[in-house]
C-alpha cells in the first residue's frame, strides 16, 4: 500500500508542471478571444460615423496585451503558433490590428491631435446652436479656426491623419456648404465670356483657313494649266527644222510624237507650225513633185526613141 502511494505522488509530480502550463495557455487564449469579440463588436457599433480610434481604444488596449501575452509564453507559443498552414491565431490577430492601423488611430493619440480637434469642433457647434439665424457670419471664424488646424495636420502627416478626425471634418464641411449653403463661390463673368468666345472663335479659324488654302490651291492649278497652254501655242516649225540640212524637214501626220526631233521645248510641249510655215511648207513639196514627174518623162522617151 505505501509502494502505490508513492508512485501516485511520483506520477502527480510529473504530470503536474505540464497540466499547469497547459491550463494557463487556455486561461490566455480564452481571454484573447473575448478581448478579440469586444473590440470587434466595439467596432461595428462605432463605424458610423467613425468613432473607431476614440471609442475602442480600451477594448483595442486590451486585446493587444493579451495577444502579445500569450505570444511569449513558451510553452503556449508551441501549442498555438506556426502548427498548421492557416495559423488561426496569430491571422485573426493581425486582421483585427490592422483594422486599426489602417484608420491610422496612433495618430489621434499625438500630440494630443483628437483633443485639440474636439475642442474647436465643440465651440465651432455651440456657435451653429446660438446663431441658427446667421450662423454663416456669426460662425465663420469658428469655422476657418477648425479648417485650418485640420488641414495643418494634413500638411504635417501627408494625409495619414486619424481617420476620426477625417470622417468628423468631412461631415462638419458638407454640413457649412450643402446644409446651411454657407460656402459661397465667386464667379468671374469676364473669365467666364472670355472662354467661350475663344471657344466659339477656334472653329471659325480652322474652316477659314481652310477655305482660304484650298482657294489657294485652285488658283495655282489653272495657273498652272494656262502656262502649259501657252507653251504649246507658242512653238513654230523651227522646232521640226534639221539643224545639220536647211531644207525643212517633212512631218509625216500619221508619226508618233516619239519620232520627233526631241529639244527641251517639244518635251515638254509639242509644236504647232503657224499658218504661214504651212503654205511654204506645200509649195516647196508640189515643186519637188513637178521636177521629179519631168525627169520620169523625159527618160520614159528616150528608151521609147531607143528601142526605136
Amino acid at each position: 500500500m505505501h509502494y502505490v502511494v508513492v508512485f501516485l505522488a511520483l506520477l502527480l509530480s510529473w504530470s503536474t508542471p505540464n497540466a499547469l502550463a497547459e491550463n494557463i495557455c487556455l486561461k490566455y487564449l480564452r481571454e484573447l478571444a473575448q478581448n478579440q469579440s469586444a473590440f470587434v463588436q466595439c467596432s461595428t457599433l462605432h463605424s458610423v460615423p467613425v468613432n473607431l480610434c476614440i471609442g475602442c481604444k480600451e477594448q483595442y488596449t486590451d486585446m493587444h496585451a493579451t495577444y502579445m501575452i500569450l505570444r511569449e509564453e513558451k510553452n503556449c507559443t508551441e501549442k498555438f503558433f506556426d502548427k498548421d498552414r492557416i495559423n488561426i491565431v496569430s491571422t485573426t490577430q493581425s486582421i483585427l490590428a490592422g483594422l486599426w492601423t489602417k484608420a491610422y488611430c496612433d495618430d489621434c493619440f499625438t500630440s494630443n491631435n483628437w483633443q485639440v480637434f474636439d475642442n474647436k469642433s465643440k465651440v465651432f457647434e455651440k456657435c451653429l446652436l446660438e446663431h441658427k439665424d446667421n450662423e454663416c457670419l456669426v460662425c465663420l471664424s469658428q469655422y476657418l479656426d477648425l479648417n485650418e488646424f485640420y488641414e495643418s495636420l494634413d500638411e504635417k502627416n501627408n494625409g495619414n491623419i486619424c481617420y476620426d478626425l477625417q470622417d468628423s471634418m468631412n461631415r462638419t464641411r458638407a454640413h457649412w456648404s450643402k446644409d446651411l449653403g454657407c460656402c459661397h463661390r465667386e464667379f468671374d463673368k469676364l473669365l467666364f465670356l472670355v472662354i467661350c468666345g475663344m471657344v466659339g472663335f477656334l472653329p471659325l479659324l480652322f474652316y477659314g483657313t481652310t477655305f482660304a488654302l484650298t482657294k489657294r490651291q485652285e488658283r495655282n492649278h489653272d495657273i498652272l494649266i494656262e502656262e502649259k497652254y501657252a507653251c504649246m501655242c507658242t512653238h513654230t516649225l523651227s522646232d521640226f527644222v534639221d539643224p545639220h540640212n536647211s531644207r525643212p524637214t517633212r512631218v509625216n501626220p500619221s508619226s508618233s510624237v516619239a519620232d520627233l526631233p526631241s529639244t527641251s521645248s517639244a518635251a515638254t510641249c509639242p509644236a504647232v507650225p503657224l499658218a504661214s510655215d504651212q503654205l511654204k511648207e506645200e509649195e516647196f513639196t508640189n515643186s519637188d513633185d513637178s521636177d521629179f514627174e519631168e525627169t520620169a518623162n523625159q527618160l520614159v522617151s528616150k528608151k521609147l526613141n531607143k528601142n526605136e
